[in-house]
């Protein structure tokens, strides 16, 4: 090791510069394999892997995360900020200061006190902060009138005030983009706006962001670049309102120009466990791998909310949130490697090659290197916080160091303001300089900490700089090693380091997937063992396996139940079609049919058995072949016979909007406007048959509701300064459900899907008047369902997404209705 620091310096002058920087990115398989090849080789392909509920115990934690009941005060609007390898959470003030906790793995945290006790900042709504060139920047608006901007040299204060009130709207937050520029985004009436910024103090030009119109007040907004997308979560609807919920919109061009998401809303809840989700934060994981979503849900005592996380999986364009969770979930992962540089922590396992300096924190004398003695030997992502460099000198990361002939650098040079990258194979090296990012001609400075991150991915490195992107190298001959850091010429201390084998968000195949009766995202591409090429199918990274392949993946049921399976897949045509085995712990479970498609579809089956704890989970192509994008595992109900008695003053509705009285036998809906909706049943209920009794009076816009989850309104409180005042409306709300309305109107039956908006899927004429009674029957069966009106078959419609478990009831829309003999029955 005592050649490293020369070969290096050989390499800065030496060598000519590697091609030039390109931003595309890829997700890649952890391992060094090869992944070439079109299709994996049957013959080596994985075998069903066996029962790891003894093998391996994982540590887990439940939401809350924190909890406004132990902590005595509410938790509303959490943001979480990363630095220097450890976490920081700031939350809505209750009324003096703003509190602030850390934290190393985003479970456990412990509380830093009041991060300011500036009056400016007493009662300040959804307060973030940024950390930029040293300094830290709080942006809050206190008891929501306008916004000010706080300062301090600590993530845990004192921040200071540092402006006067610059106006806007609650829920301020701050996007740095790679080319340094820096945006600003607050709430609005009917969609989230956005302001460039000419520094950290000051916001200019505005726009409205339509895109994120969530049909009345929309708030909480927070952008992150990840792999090549920009992603805008947001939340909608009055804070005290069930219907409280996140949505996202993506871009591959602009931070200020999105797409709408047709997956929307991405995490709601209006269940009694939990509910009034929203106002997120979204934050890099401690494996350096992962993301995670940091949410507020609401207790039943008035205003207090607690803090939860959950983790987030990024696939081309969808963003998907593996939540909400409340039952037990694996804890997030640490790094394989990590070191925190902080007094009294012992350095085992560093090969220290010169001397360590007197500077404070850890620090290393000119000329000198500390190497981790652990080896990646495939792909990996690792974080480098540089905290000072003396005058002069230079300092940084080491990587994939195998020898003092194979290894890479990245320095930081405060003098010429450039990063310099040098590989180094078999002696001889190659050196690029990029510039530092600029933001805003502000000179990057080296007294404070500056950040590194190195993405290997096969023989492509990616850089950052404070998480921005700088450049990739792609097919560098360098292979996997160590990771350390070096001084070089001078004096320089170092903070936190770490890495972890996995790139791309493939940590996530070693996670354990909750599932639950709320939800049970397996993405397809976090598989444990094998390797499968990907294929992009819709912007959409799909998992290719042929016949004798084997998918497996690791589970956590909350539950000994039988749990649905849903699996998303195409196959090369409507004629090619496959047979997939479904194996628990190695054993054999059934066969799945999977129809052949053109474009994605989903194969639907129930009974699949588990215990509860950890389990295998393995999906095995029987004949045929198939692209897979995901799967999903929820705990089901069994359907038993219901009949609503309308003779009762109470027909056991679990959930009730608009102007519904019980009276002569009938359920009836009147008023101006006669619209609402009522369900019964369970949400875990799957396949069954609806049949209800239908009289119209003269306007006609009547119907069911089948497989219905997460019902509610519209609801803005009056003393809600910003937002329209009005109170819950089930007029405004008939679309705010997710699952089927199936219903007859003037001349024919619809059937159309619901997600907090309309998608009419299919229609069929029909006579339909006023006056008459008319039996509706929906026969629900996986992803199909037949509707029928007075033993007719009117619709036979296969869904290629289908909500697949829900509860049952009736909707109107400004039509007044009479139901009777509702009737929910099992199918078989």
């Amino acid at each position: 090791m005592k050649k490293i620091f020369a070969l290096l310096l050989a390499g800065l002058t030496l060598f000519p510069t590697l091609a030039a920087c390109k931003s595309d990115a890829t997700p890649a398989d952890t391992t060094a394999a090869d992944t070439t090849s079109l299709i994996a080789d049957p013959l080596n392909s994985p075998a069903t892997e066996p029962d790891l509920s003894e093998a391996e115990k994982i540590s887990t934690f439940t939401n809350p995360v924190l909890s406004s009941e132990k902590e005595g005060y509410g938790l509303g609007d959490p943001f979480v900020m990363r630095y220097n390898g450890s976490y920081y959470l700031y939350v809505t003030s209750p009324g003096k200061g703003i509190y602030c906790w850390k934290s190393d793995n985003l479970v456990k945290w412990s509380y830093k006190g009041l991060c300011t006790r500036d009056s400016a900042a007493d009662g300040g709504y959804a307060p973030e902060v940024f950390y930029y060139n040293g300094k830290f920047y709080m942006y809050t608006s206190p008891k929501g009138k306008g916004h000010y901007v706080f300062v301090s040299d600590s993530p845990t204060g004192p921040f200071k005030v540092a402006t006067g009130n610059l106006g806007m709207s609650i829920d301020g937050s701050v996007f740095i983009d790679n080319d340094g520029k820096w945006y600003f985004y607050t709430a609005g009436g009917n969609a989230i706006q956005a302001y460039t910024m000419s520094s950290p103090t000051s916001m200019t030009a505005s726009s409205s962001l339509s895109v994120t119109s969530m049909g009345g007040w929309t708030e909480g907004p927070m952008v992150v670049y990840h792999d090549g997308y920009y992603y805008m979560t947001y939340t909608g609807n009055h804070f005290q309102s069930l219907t409280y919920r996140i949505n996202y919109v993506t871009s591959i061009r602009s931070p200020l120009s999105f797409l709408a998401s047709d997956e929307n809303p991405l995490l709601i809840s209006t269940d009694e466990e939990i509910h009034h989700i929203g106002h997120n934060s979204t934050v890099k994981g401690p494996d350096l791998d992962s993301y995670y979503m940091v949410y507020h849900s609401m207790t039943d005592n008035g205003y207090n909310r607690d803090v939860n996380i959950d983790r987030i999986v990024f696939n081309g364009t969808s963003m998907e949130v593996m939540g909400p969770t409340i039952t037990k979930q694996q804890i997030p992962d640490m790094p394989d490697v990590y070191t925190y540089f902080e007094d009294g922590e012992t350095l085992d396992g560093w090969a220290l090659n010169g001397s360590f300096g007197s500077s404070g924190g850890m620090s290393l004398s000119a000329g000198s290197s500390l190497i981790h003695n652990y080896r990646f030997t495939g792909n990996y992502t690792a974080e480098y916080n540089i905290a000072s460099i003396s005058s002069g000198g230079m300092a940084g990361a080491i990587f994939s160091y195998t020898d003092d002939a194979n290894f890479g650098s990245c320095l930081f040079d405060p003098a010429s303001q450039k990063v310099i990258i040098t590989i180094t194979v078999n002696g001889e090296s190659t050196t690029k300089e990029v510039d530092m990012i600029q933001s805003f001609n502000e000179k990057v400075k080296f007294d404070c900490i500056q950040s590194i991150q190195i993405e290997k991915d096969g023989d492509d490195y990616t850089f950052y700089m404070n998480d921005r992107a700088l450049c990739k190298i792609k097919d560098s001959a360098l292979a996997g090693g160590s990771i350390g850091y070096i001084a070089a010429n001078a004096d320089a201390s170092f903070g936190f380091i770490g890495a972890t084998g996995a790139v791309g968000g493939q940590g996530a195949a070693d996670e354990y997937k909750s599932v639950s009766e709320m939800n049970g995202l397996i993405p397809a591409d976090t598989y444990t063992t094998g390797v499968f090429p990907t294929e992009t199918k819709n912007k959409v990274e799909a998992v290719v396996a042929v016949d004798g392949n084997v998918l497996n993946y690791r589970i956590l049921a909350s539950h000994e139940a039988y749990y649905d399976l849903s699996a998303e897949y195409f196959t090369a045509g409507k004629d090619s079609s496959a047979v997939m085995e479904v194996y628990v712990d190695g054993s054999y479970i059934k066969d799945v049919a999977l129809a052949g498609s053109k474009g994605y579809t989903t194969a639907v089956a129930r009974g699949i058995p588990l215990t509860k704890g950890q389990h295998t989970i393995s999906f095995k192509l029987k004949s045929g072949s198939a692209s897979f994008a995901e799967f999903c595992l929820l705990k089901s109900d069994a359907v038993s016979a219901l009949e609503i008695d309308y003779s009762a003053a109470k027909d056991g509705n679990v959930y009730t909007d608009g102007n519904w009285s019980i009276q002569n036998g009938s359920l009836s809906i009147s008023g101006d406007p006669a619209t609402g909706k009522r369900l019964y049943g369970d949400k875990n209920c799957g396949d069954y048959t609806v049949e209800v009794d239908i009289t119209p009076a003269s306007s006609i816009n009547a119907g069911v509701l089948v497989r219905a989850t997460n019902p509610g309104t519209t609801h803005q409180s009056p003393t809600y300064a910003q937002g329209n005042p009005s109170a819950d409306e089930a007029n405004a709300g008939t679309d705010w459900v997710e699952g089927y309305y199936i219903g007859i109107a003037k001349n024919e039956v619809i059937l159309a899907k619901q997600s907090y908006n309309y998608t009419q899927l299919k229609t069929a004429k029909a006579s339909i008047t006023g006056g008459t009674t008319y039996t509706l029957k929906v026969v629900c069966e996986g992803a199909n369902i037949k509707v029928y009106v007075d033993d007719t078959l009117y619709i036979d419609y296969t869904d290629d997404q289908p909500y697949m478990q829900g509860m049952v009831g009736v909707r109107t829309y400004k039509a007044a209705t009479t139901y009777d003999n509702f009737k929910v029955s099992a199918i078989g």
